[in-house]
């Protein structure tokens, strides 16, 4: 048999794939930083499947896979090796977004860019904060954010960009393990639907005999919903070229809806609705209990606050005042701990069942990791991130809960993308730094404590593209490709090792090159900004005590996401899912519960009147909404890249 043919055969990570995964995440390493920043085009790794890793894959597709189909089929990629290059791609746009690269530089040196006279961080914070944790010269820090004609002075950053990435790459190994402790669980006994992952596979399936194309690609059907996907996003992309073409708000944004309405309903102004083809094919995928949920749940979100205003408590805030009635943010993170709570428990008999061999031969051939070295591999690297916290200044236990409560939030995320399937997923507004400002008064930590803790945001702020939903998208493929699990962890690792570095360069290099705060002012400003906006409230807000209103909402959160577990796990008449209400508050469902509405309608007409064969005959039209949203929104990237323009977003 020749090398081909044995790789072909073998699990997925062979030298070809290697070497294929290896140098497109060069690319999209170096790309992503482009299109985000210096373009400030769509947002192309927030979401999954992620916009710019879809492009470069199916770029890839069509300009060698397809060709190698038609020549040798021998010597195209099997299925296997396209799910080992897809997962590579995915954790590397996310390592070179705001996961890391976007993230960490700006925010280990916001803090003495924007220190000025009058909040005197100078005087307060600065002197607090640890050598290793981030370059704190204004002369090195403000070239980031201003530019400078001057090389990069790298030797002031090779510390802490060192520092931060060994801190990285610690959590992504726990995010690993806690991967692989629930993914038989979720894979193989609850048969989660990971609808997200529907598409990446339909585009991977190898073609039958004497076809170039698989049967996904040879569907009519899906290319007429492809048009139907491509058509309004290409149409909102003319408005920035030619004016005078109407905007079509409600193809990308949203169109208001309601305005002007007076108390109690003044929650409701500014509601609108967007037909999304992306939205409305994901929802049609979804299961119809869970589509209606997520649109429901939204609507009773309102309600309660047309409530709150009706009472004369809409304004009411919590003690460490992040927010007021009715508290989504808290809401949120308390129906993530009963998520988190209710997966634990469902798999808890699975995670120590020590000493059967053929139960822990069946998870190392599931996983790649052994059940022992998932368990004390992950406790031991958590311990790392608490030494590391530790090293920082934050006592043992603030490091505790601010860490503990970032990895129950990214388990929650984790499930609900897992379940829900909608392309984007979010911390709660109350993250982890919160519970500590929450627990801890004022007085019961030092100031050097809270700065060291304000420093430990890098990781805890805003971890919607963190890799732990991702990788566990990519088990999933694997279940149902027969790729080697262990190939796959090699395959991350190989990602990692490129991205990382590669992406760090590019940020940095761009942002000296054209000024952070002029490309980007998310990254340059709002998240590096957030630091010292923590320390100031952690220090000189007064909180006498702790903080038993934000408390009795997170239980009163939890506790109704419990509630609703058991309502639908006792009675099977209950219509309504717990992952609505988890993701009710979330930023995007604003602007997509009317999509959602929508994929639910067309859904349940099809299936009351057409019955299970009607709605696996159109599928395919709603997986082609899917496809062509995104490769319209890729078109208009490939086209503003070589225009240059600026602020042209697609999609998000």
């Amino acid at each position: 048999m020749d090398s081909v043919s044995t790789a072909r055969n073998t699990g997925g990570l062979t030298w070809r794939a290697a070497l294929i995964g290896s140098l497109l995440c060069v690319f999209v390493s170096i790309w992503s930083q482009y299109a985000e920043l210096v373009i400030h085009g769509t947002q192309i790794s927030l979401t999954y499947p992620p916009i710019g890793a879809f492009l470069v894959f199916f770029g890839y597709i069509l300009a060698v896979q397809w060709p190698l189909q038609f020549l040798k089929r021998q010597v195209a990629l099997s299925a296997r090796e396209l799910v080992m290059v897809w997962s590579m791609l995915v954790l590397a746009i996310g390592v070179a977004s705001i996961d890391i690269a976007q993230k960490m530089p700006p925010m280990i040196a916001g803090t003495p860019y924007y220190a000025t006279p009058e909040n005197k961080y100078e005087e307060l914070f600065l002197p607090h904060v640890k050598s290793w944790l981030g370059p704190l010269e204004l002369p090195v820090v403000r070239g980031l954010f201003e530019a400078s004609a001057s090389p990069v002075p790298w030797g002031a950053w090779l510390l802490p960009l060192a520092c931060w990435s060994l801190f990285y790459v610690v959590a992504y190994w726990v995010m690993l393990c806690g991967v692989a402790l629930f993914r038989r669980q979720w894979v193989d006994h609850e048969r989660l639907l990971f609808p997200l992952t529907v598409v990446p596979l339909e585009v991977i399936e190898e073609p039958g005999p004497k076809h170039v194309l698989n049967r996904f690609f040879r569907d009519r059907v899906m290319w007429v919903g492809f048009g139907l996907g491509a058509l309004p996003p290409l149409y909102v992309g003319l408005h920035d070229y030619f004016p005078r073409i109407p905007e079509a708000q409600i193809l990308w944004w949203g169109l208001p809806v309601i305005e002007n309405l007076g108390r109690p309903f003044t929650p409701l102004n500014g509601l609108c609705i967007a037909i999304l083809p992306l939205i409305i094919g994901l929802s049609y995928l979804l299961t119809r209990e869970i589509s209606l949920s997520l649109w429901a749940f939204y609507w009773l979100g309102k309600l309660e606050e047309v409530l709150g205003a009706a009472l004369g408590v809409s304004g009411l805030r919590t003690l460490t005042g992040t927010e007021s009635f009715p508290y989504p943010g808290l809401q949120t993170a308390g129906a993530y701990v009963g998520i988190a709570l209710f997966s634990i428990r469902a798999a808890r008999q699975k995670l120590w069942r020590f000493g059967d061999h053929a139960e822990d031969a069946l998870f190392r051939q599931q996983t790649g990791l052994g059940r022992r070295t998932a368990i004390y591999g992950g406790l031991l690297g958590f311990a790392g991130l608490v030494g590391f916290a530790l090293a920082a200044g934050v006592p043992l236990v603030p490091a505790l809960i601010l860490l503990g409560m970032s990895f129950v939030y990214l388990l929650a995320m984790t499930r609900l993308m897992a379940e829900a399937g909608l392309p984007w997923t979010a911390e709660p507004d109350f993250r982890g730094h919160h519970w500590v400002l929450t627990l801890f008064p004022t007085k019961t930590l030092r100031p050097p404590e809270w700065v060291a803790t304000g420093m430990m945001l890098t990781f805890s702020h805003d971890m919607r593209v963190a890799p732990m939903p991702r990788i566990m998208q990519s088990f999933k493929m694997t279940a149902l490709t027969g790729a080697d699990n262990r190939g796959l962890l090699y395959a991350l690792a190989l990602a990692l090792v490129i991205s990382l570095p590669l992406s760090l360069w590019a940020l940095i290099s761009d942002g000296y090159a054209h000024g952070g705060v002029a490309i980007n002012p998310y990254r340059f400003v709002n998240l590096a900004q957030a630091p010292g906006k923590f320390m100031e409230q952690a220090t000189l807000l007064p909180r006498p005590h702790t903080d038993y209103v934000s408390l009795a909402v997170l239980l009163y959160g939890c506790l109704k996401l419990l509630l609703l577990n058991f309502l639908r796990t006792k009675y099977l008449w209950w219509p309504l899912h717990p992952v609505g209400y988890a993701m009710s508050y979330l930023t995007y469902l604003y602007k997509e519960w009317f999509s959602v509405l929508i994929g639910w309608a067309i859904q349940t007409v099809v299936i009351r009147y057409g019955g299970h064969r009607l709605y696996v005959a159109a599928r395919p039209l709603f997986l082609g909404l899917i496809l062509g949203a995104m490769a319209a929104a890729g078109f208009w990237l490939v086209l503003d890249g070589f225009t240059g323009l600026r602020d042209h977003k697609i999609l998000y």
